[in-house]
């Protein structure tokens, strides 16, 4: 991995997301009343803000924990603030990249300095994902359950992104699920990525291919004790439904921090999992954009109290843009001192 080129392509991320976030907060401001958007930000209740970071604040945690649980099933004695360093460098680019596609690669490489095989790696970071997903998918059950029963009623455009979003996640926890368990498409994209070294101009291609069988073969014994010991996954998911709680329960404490009381918790927690199938679509850094759209559009009718403006900005300063900071923190942090001994190992 070249680490300069990384860098540049890291500070033109940053220096676009930055771009994207001010238009997006230009965007969502644009019609709305400064002094009353001021005022309501000024009056929120700090208590109730600083739980819910803290509850945003276990997304982290529970990525670390699952990344830790599954790679110490794999022989590997991964302690406490490593699975956090995977955790928190994976948000930041994630959150900086369209698509989330610097994250996993990112994670990849921390991994990687640390002794972990790209194969072992990989395979942490697919069960993890597809663990947070289904935990996700419970969540829209219930939402997409609601949607019919006329309980949440979003949209136009934001209906369609919903419903589109909730059959886009069915179909990548079936493909997750595939790559995880399913030894003939392992083979077939092996095969794929042998024919595909023989076919460009690389040096040492027998070399190559016998470096890419053994990093199937890693992939696939640790799969194989995935299946053996389902109870890791039982673990794993149980987790991410923590996780997914949790994360999807901001709103509320955004709402009550607002002195807002009109709705009730579970109102907001199903709108708040509709805005989350909204995203699953589109290639947003971090969902910008999107997010505070739909936020305007599925909230504006509870928060009556306050501009809707106000709402959006706490609400996502909360569960994304003070997570993006921590991250950025810990991770520059973590990333220096690998040898941090781990008090919870």
């Amino acid at each position: 991995m070249n680490t300069n080129l990384s860098m540049q392509k890291t500070i033109r991320y940053v220096a676009f997301f930055l771009i994207f976030v001010a238009a997006v907060s230009f965007l969502v401001l644009r019609g709305a009343d400064i002094r009353m958007v001021g005022d309501a930000l000024s009056k929120a209740s700090v208590s109730y803000l600083a739980a819910g970071l803290l509850m945003a604040e276990v997304f982290h945690l529970s990525e670390g924990i699952n990344l830790r649980t599954l790679l110490r099933s794999f022989g590997y004695p991964v302690t406490f603030w490593q699975g956090m360093k995977y955790a928190y460098i994976g948000f930041f680019f994630s959150s900086v990249t369209p698509s989330s596609t610097g994250g996993q690669p990112a994670q990849i490489y921390a991994m990687k300095r640390d002794g972990i095989e790209v194969g072992h790696g990989t395979l942490a970071l697919i069960a993890e994902l597809a663990s947070f997903e289904i935990a996700v998918f419970f969540m829209e059950i219930a939402a997409v359950t609601a949607i019919f029963l006329g309980k949440v009623k979003p949209t136009g455009e934001i209906m369609t992104l919903a419903v589109l979003g909730f059959l886009t996640n069915i179909l990548f926890i079936a493909g997750l699920l595939m790559v995880l368990f399913s030894h003939r498409l392992k083979e077939r994209m092996l095969g794929l990525v042998c024919g595909l070294i023989w076919r460009f101009p690389i040096k040492n291609k027998t070399k190559w291919q016998e470096k890419s069988g053994e990093m199937f073969r890693d992939f696939q014994s640790c799969a194989d004790l995935i299946r053996r010991e389902p109870k890791v996954m039982g673990k794993v998911l149980l987790v991410s439904v923590c996780q997914v709680v949790c994360w999807f329960s901001i709103p509320f404490m955004v709402y009550r921090a607002m002195g807002e009381d009109m709705a009730g918790y579970p109102e907001l927690f199903l709108l708040q999992t509709v805005l989350y199938m909204t995203t699953a679509l589109l290639p947003f850094p971090g969902a910008a954009g999107i997010s505070e759209y739909a936020f305007v559009r599925l909230f504006a009718g509870v928060f009556v109290k306050n501009p809707i403006a106000a709402a959006t900005l706490v609400s996502r300063g909360v569960s994304f843009y003070g997570l993006l900071l921590i991250s950025v923190a810990m991770s520059a942090i973590l990333w220096k001192r690998r040898s941090v001994k781990d008090s919870f190992a």
